[in-house]
């Protein structure tokens, strides 16, 4: 061929139509050049001479590999078309068991499957309706038609999530905090203002509804629960028959799962206080408690609370050896004879206050105890071992069993100096009586009261008297 070969023929084919099918004949037998050729995408390499039937069943398998091809790609096709055409159905599934089931893993693999079904769900502020009809659920197209209306009524209004599931209208209102603080009652403003819109709607087309609201959650894998108070709220039709919109935060005391975990936090904040704080933050601790939750419980609900609380309280009073009911009766307190006398949270309130304190004070008493306690013995080792070279910290925390930290700031608060410094006073107190009573050596002494180098020793000497042993021996003859 005039100006380029079959190899360069090639690979411009194979930039302009990369698809298609290449065949070189050649005379060239080569393996370089064949290599070439198979590195370009060339189907075949085939030698001359060919002859007829060599041709054509060449040609043959080829169409058979096209015909693979286009069979394949046909293939892809159909199943993108089938997997679009279920879609719907997928998506409904994943709803269902959005609303239905619990999904215990990260809420970021939530996020991103529910993306792939076209759905929103990277938010933190989550709330359920459900719409009940006045019509049999033998009626899907009249099902249908409300759900059109729903979905008019929410067409330009972002953050929710309208949806037919089993001739059942539900939607999901979701929005972003951003992180701001207090943004749950601007949520709840909002879904209000959409759900009395719904209503408005479903009014406007003379469709008789019942709108069911669940409780604001935070996580996509709480939607559940939300879901079923919403259904809970539906119940109450009965009571209310002139209300077509019900809140189950206005019909019933819920707990939702978040006030659970600030109310066992605030617990153990109590014990924590009670038996490493000041009573200040005992005080504290139990107003943030009260505060927090007592004000919105009933009687019963709020002496349920306490007989947890005296539980907790018993278990901590008890792992320091004492009793919470000695305890209660040395205070003239009967601890389930006075529950039935707390009606009031303020009662509640300053029975469980002056318990708490009681108990802070004995366990305060016995720290002080325990610390003089080991102080004593502290100050008793370092008179036994202070002249042992390898005397030290370390050595002193391991005979009395505790930590070197804890140790260290304890005999400072209790003794007013270091452990180093207590440890060097009493090494020079003993040396400064060898060098007046005895005739040692400098380096003698040394030893006598734990240094190994006289050196140091005389270093350390002068800086904590402010003589040389030699001076101070001079002096004190």
């Amino acid at each position: 061929m005039p100006y380029l070969d079959g190899i360069s023929l090639a690979q411009r084919i194979r930039g302009v139509h990369p698809t298609a099918t290449v065949v070189i004949l050649s005379g060239y037998d080569e393996f370089t050049y064949a290599q070439q050729a198979m590195r370009w995408g060339v189907s075949e390499y085939v030698l001359k001479p060919v002859s007829v039937e060599d041709l054509t069943r060449l040609l043959t398998r080829l169409a058979a590999s096209l015909d693979e091809q286009i069979q394949r790609s046909q293939d892809q096709d159909r199943l993108a078309i089938a997997y679009q055409q279920a879609l719907p159905l997928i998506r409904e599934k994943f709803l269902l068991s959005l609303l239905t089931a619990g999904h215990p893993g990260p809420s970021s693999s939530l996020v991103t499957k529910a993306q792939e079904y076209g759905i929103d769900l990277d938010c933190d502020e989550f709330m359920v309706a459900v719409i009940e009809t006045d019509h049999t659920s033998e009626d899907p197209l009249r099902s249908m038609a409300m759900f059109e209306v729903v979905q008019e009524a929410l067409a330009d209004r972002e953050g929710a999530i309208p949806f037919l599931l089993e001739r059942e209208l539900i939607i999901i209102f979701s929005a972003k905090s951003h992180g701001q603080n207090h943004y749950d009652s601007v949520f709840r403003k909002q879904v209000n203002r959409k759900a009395e819109q719904v209503q408005a709607y479903l009014r406007k087309y003379s469709f008789g509804s019942i709108i069911g609201m669940g409780t604001l959650v935070h996580s996509p894998s709480s939607i559940n629960q939300s879901y079923k108070q919403a259904l809970s709220a539906l119940n109450y039709t009965s009571v209310y028959p002139e209300r077509e919109l019900l809140y189950i935060s206005d019909l019933e005391h819920t707990i939702p799962e978040e006030h659970h975990r600030r109310l066992e936090e605030l617990k153990q904040n109590v014990l924590l206080a009670i038996k490493i704080g000041t009573e200040a933050q005992v005080l504290d601790s139990i107003n943030e408690l009260f505060g927090m939750h007592f004000a919105s419980t009933s009687i019963e609900e709020g002496q349920a609370l306490l007989l947890d609380l005296i539980s907790l309280l018993q278990s901590l009073a008890h792992s320091y050896g004492h009793s919470l009911f000695s305890i209660a009766e040395q205070e003239g307190h009967n601890l389930f004879g006075d529950l039935a006398t707390l009606t009031t949270v303020g009662k509640a309130k300053r029975w469980f206050t002056s318990l708490c304190v009681t108990l802070h004070q004995l366990l305060v008493g016995a720290r002080q105890a325990s610390h003089i306690q080991f102080i004593s013995e502290a100050k008793n080792l370092i008179a036994r071992h202070f002249d042992e070279p390898g005397f030290g910290l370390d050595e002193i925390c391991e005979m009395i069993g505790i930590s070197p930290s804890y140790f260290s700031s304890t005999f400072k608060r209790e003794v007013g100096l270091s452990f180093v410094q207590y440890l060097t006073a009493i090494r020079m107190d003993r040396a400064k009586e060898l060098l007046a009573k005895t005739e040692s050596k400098t380096y003698e002494i040394a030893e006598a009261v734990g240094f190994t180098e006289p050196n140091y020793f005389s270093f350390s000497f002068k800086r904590h008297v402010g003589l040389s042993p030699s001076q101070y021996r001079q002096a004190n003859r």
